[in-house]
């Protein structure tokens, strides 16, 4: 009979309990470019990749509230302004934890003014090319977590131009800089690995993988399969420099903090060598 007990708990922690179920989530991932007529490669491990982000965080019991794919990702989900963003059809606004996998744009090298960019390949929500600094605002919506996976789009170099702007509430986002010869390659792992190390997932696999905050496991699996100098990057905002700081290193998808003033923003970041 005991032994019967231990077996019936063993299971019955494997069930995710629901406990996150008021944080939502949703992915974006291109995977056909060229086919539709946008400039390539085609990343064929993007739709993977978002796959095995929504395997984790359903299991842990997160909300999923869209998955678009290829065509029905547009350009339009990432710009702030009437009729973009918060598209009922699915806006990068709707959800509190968005992940995009998908293209950018490198400079060779950027400068201080480059901007950065999301890049998808739609018929529907034109132009394809997002400028984030100047067109997408984050946190004046639902979004609290903004996961890019994708070519350069958050450069040290020019990330105070870049990124001070898009934060209106967000609270961290995370992506990679680098150039076309230092640059991220397609590949499933990044977001697979972030939301397994993301969503505290229940006993017995936390005991595998541990939860982090979204800091910590972007600077564990950012430089995944990645080429020689792409820096994985983190930046956060805050009231205060202490604030952002404090939000960069220690906060969590299930934290539950208060939107932060964005005063400040503080990143940091890890490179491949």
């Amino acid at each position: 009979m005991a032994r019967r007990c231990i077996i019936l708990l063993f299971v019955c922690a494997l069930v995710p309990l629901g406990a996150f179920a008021q944080i939502t989530y949703s992915t974006g991932a291109v995977r056909d470019y060229i086919p539709n007529g946008c400039n390539g490669p085609d990343l064929p491990a993007t739709l993977p990749e978002a796959s095995l982000f929504r395997a984790w965080y359903n299991f842990a019991g997160y909300t999923n509230i869209s998955q678009w794919a290829n065509t029905d990702v547009w350009g339009s989900d990432f710009r702030d302004g009437a009729g973009n963003d918060l598209d009922p059809g699915g806006g990068s606004g709707l959800p509190q934890v968005y992940l995009f996998a998908g293209h950018g744009t490198c400079q060779n090298p950027p400068n201080a003014s480059s901007p950065d960019f999301i890049v998808t390949c739609s018929s529907t929500g034109t132009p394809n090319s997002t400028n984030i600094g100047s067109s997408t605002r984050w946190g004046n919506d639902n979004l609290r977590f903004a996961f890019i996976d994708a070519s350069c789009p958050m450069d040290l170099v020019s990330i105070v131009n870049q990124w001070g702007p898009v934060f209106q509430g967000l609270h961290v986002a995370t992506g990679h800089s680098g150039t076309s010869t230092q640059d991220a390659l397609d590949s499933p792992v990044r977001g697979d690995q972030l939301a397994a190390r993301t969503a505290q997932l229940p006993i017995p696999l936390s005991w595998l993988i541990p939860s982090q905050s979204v800091g910590g496991a972007w600077m564990s699996v950012g430089t995944q399969d990645v080429q020689s100098g792409c820096c994985a990057v983190v930046v956060a905002a805050g009231a205060t420099e202490a604030d952002a700081i404090t939000r960069r290193e220690n906060e969590r998808v299930y934290s539950g903090w208060s939107n932060p003033v964005p005063n400040w923003i503080a990143w940091r970041w890890l490179c491949r060598g």
